[in-house]
């Protein structure tokens, strides 16, 4: 290995520190290794290229080299995506640091893979402008570790996730370098580019969309008998077209150990504090009782849940004023009427200003001989019951359980289990494979938004069964020589090929699994007499229009059923996930055999306009103008008729 000819072009360190520092990510099982003395694989050598031609270089050299390449963030990923390997170059992203002006006209801005997204926020707020994109992991994570996890943000319910802010890419790959989205020339990657984790190349820059810094913010809390009625609330919340920035639900016992209920929200001690002044209580401050606490799980989960299922939401607007007033106003009306209890704005506002605060209070756990660890998970909302019960039971086996729910869209929902088990290896394994294959057959997805690494590639290859020949060919392609994080990111797994989905309605979760080819009278005159639309209406097949523009907040396609080389590929009908690449909408028409798609009530209120106020959303653009559904759309047809000047 000639690290000298790398050296002369690229900044290198080939030291112990340097490369022990780079030999993992923040994925709890190689934290618990480390608490055991037991080191992870360290790279050969650690690369800083500060732009694309020492980035090419770096690329080239490793393939000369035959080295294996590990791209690197910031490190704070928490699934192994960017642990080191022996003998490895790591390539340490982070002085491709430079944040361009806003394009005001198109609402982008170019940014560099290695801008840290605290640094993103605060400069695009001197100009006035944000992604609010806002991961509690905002101060140590990086806007290309974004990308090729498709993160989501705790306000991803009204600006979606990080996957849907990026227009276009600048990726370098050793075959060649390419462009997606907006810049791309021939065959768009752009969906098997995100959330690849820098298998198919290493993305050097990034166009981003932007929205204006909110003039006003509206944020309370409220308090649900049970976790079934909160369910509900949030449902129908998200399906009135009043699109909050935030609805973050907390079960019971989040809700009971974080201090969140009986009244006005206060921080409570939260879980690990709880458990480590536990462990500390306990004679010479040893583990004795922790272990003796996380030795009985399901009587511990059965001790925690005693005492009643009360819970707290968290709902929140944001934008301009006159916006936010109107939709705030029918959001608090409609969860009062939904058994909420108004709770005031302290527990919103306590939220809004701790929503960054990470937690370093896990350390002492591993020290003490436990492990803790999350998992997020996602279903539609038919399903989501049947989501949670499933993972809740496979973790309590083996672990102390409790969960939140946020990043919540028309269609469905994430869950967000926390959970600390006794600190052994195979313990966590089995608490992670079974609950992974719990979440799976209740069609949930195995990932919402902390991607796959090498902790969850056998799980996501077998949810995306099928498109690994593809993501291979592309690989091959684009790495010939196999050095971009090689093994990543799908495993062949067997899976017998599926049936076709079953067609017919959700009415739970607004969507709909229709033939992909029929022919649209046929279609729309089935879905109107059962008293739906469709939410993205098109004159053809819906194949012919799957690949259409659409807003960013928005999925357009929830599933699909795919013919590829004569067998049938289907994708998992879900509201987001980042179980790797998102291929829904990436195969020519004539290949797709079924696809599931959001739909609107015939029923509800709605309001065509001619043109939309600022900061306004309008529920489906028809021939006629934008059109406004829900509760609120009459008094946001006011407003934008008022502002058009119209009597």
């Amino acid at each position: 290995m000639n690290v000298e000819a790398l050296a002369a072009r690229v900044d290198v360190d080939i030291g112990a520190l340097e490369r022990l520092a780079h030999a993992r990510d923040l994925w709890p099982r190689s934290t618990l290794r480390f608490a055991q003395d037991k080191l992870a694989e360290s790279p050969a050598v650690v690369a800083w290229p500060k732009d694309e031609a020492e980035l090419r270089f770096a690329l080239d050299w490793a393939v000369v080299n035959q080295v294996p390449v590990v791209p690197w963030g910031a490190g704070s990923g928490v699934c192994g995506a960017a642990a080191g390997r022996k003998g490895a170059l790591t390539l340490d992203l982070k002085r491709m640091n430079r944040v361009g002006a806003v394009d005001v006209a198109t609402a982008t801005v170019r940014v560099g893979p290695g801008v840290l997204g605290q640094h993103l926020e605060d400069e695009l707020g001197r100009q006035g402008w944000a992604t609010r994109h806002s991961p509690s992991s905002i101060a140590c994570s990086t806007v290309g570790g974004w990308a090729a996890s498709r993160s989501a943000g705790q306000f991803s319910s009204r600006y979606g996730k990080f996957e849907d802010m990026v227009v276009a890419t600048r990726v370098v790959a050793p075959s060649r370098s390419f462009r997606t989205g907006l810049w791309a020339t021939g065959e768009d990657l752009q969906p098997w580019v995100l959330g690849s984790e820098g298998a198919l190349g290493i993305i050097s820059e990034l166009l981003v969309r932007v929205v204006p810094l909110p003039e006003t913010r509206w944020l309370r809390g409220y308090r649900f008998p049970d976790i079934g009625t909160a369910w509900e609330a949030m449902r129908r919340l998200m399906q009135a077209e009043l699109h909050p920035c935030v609805l973050r639900l907390y079960d019971a016992v989040d809700t009971r150990i974080g201090g969140r209920g009986k009244g006005v929200r206060k921080e409570g001690p939260g879980l690990l504090k709880t458990l480590t002044s536990t462990v500390d209580s306990g004679a010479g401050g040893g583990g004795g009782y922790l272990n003796m606490a996380l030795a009985l799980p399901r009587l511990l989960n059965g001790l925690a849940g005693w005492g009643g299922g009360e819970c707290v939401l968290i709902a929140g607007w944001e934008g301009r004023k006159e916006v936010v007033d109107v939709l705030s106003h029918h959001g608090h009306a409609l969860l009062l009427g939904a058994r909420g209890d108004d709770l005031g704005k302290e527990p919103g506002e306590h939220w809004y200003e701790h929503r960054h605060d990470v937690s370093y209070k896990a350390a002492p756990l591993f020290a003490k001989g436990a492990f803790a660890d999350t998992m997020e998970v996602a279903a539609t909302w038919s399903r989501l019951p049947a989501l949670d019960a499933a993972v809740r039971a496979a973790l309590g086996k083996e672990c102390f359980v409790m969960a939140h729910y946020s990043h919540a869209y028309r269609e469905g929902c994430s869950i967000y289990f926390t959970f600390v088990g006794r600190g052994d290896e195979d313990r966590y394994d089995r608490a992670w494979t079974r609950a992974l294959a719990a979440a799976a057959s209740v069609g949930g997805t195995v990932a919402h938004h902390h991607g796959v690494g090498p902790h969850k590639m056998e799980a996501a290859a077998r949810e995306l069964a099928g498109i690994g020949p593809k993501f291979e060919a592309l690989r091959r392609d684009l790495d010939p020589t196999g050095v971009l994080n090689p093994g990543r990111l799908f495993p062949p797994v067997d899976v017998p090929e599926p049936p076709a989905p079953k067609l017919g309605i959700d009415e739970d979760s607004l969507v709909a699994t229709l033939d992909a080819q029929a022919p649209a009278a046929d279609r729309d005159a089935v879905l109107a007499r059962q008293g739906y639309s469709l939410r993205f209406p098109t004159s053809g097949a819906l194949s012919r229009a799957v690949a259409a523009p659409h807003p960013a907040w928005e999925s357009p396609v929830l599933g699909a059923s795919v013919r590829v080389d004569g067998r049938r590929i289907v994708l998992l009908t879900v509201p987001r996930s980042s179980a790797g690449p998102d291929p829904r909408r990436a195969f020519p028409p004539e290949a797709y055999e079924t696809l599931t798609v959001p739909l609107v009530r015939l029923s509800e209120a709605a309001r065509v306009v001619h043109r939309l106020a600022a900061d306004v959303r309008a529920a489906r653009l028809l021939p006629e103008g934008p059109e406004l559904r829900g509760p609120a759309a009459s008094d946001l047809a006011a407003l934008c008729e008022r502002e058009a000047g119209l009597p």
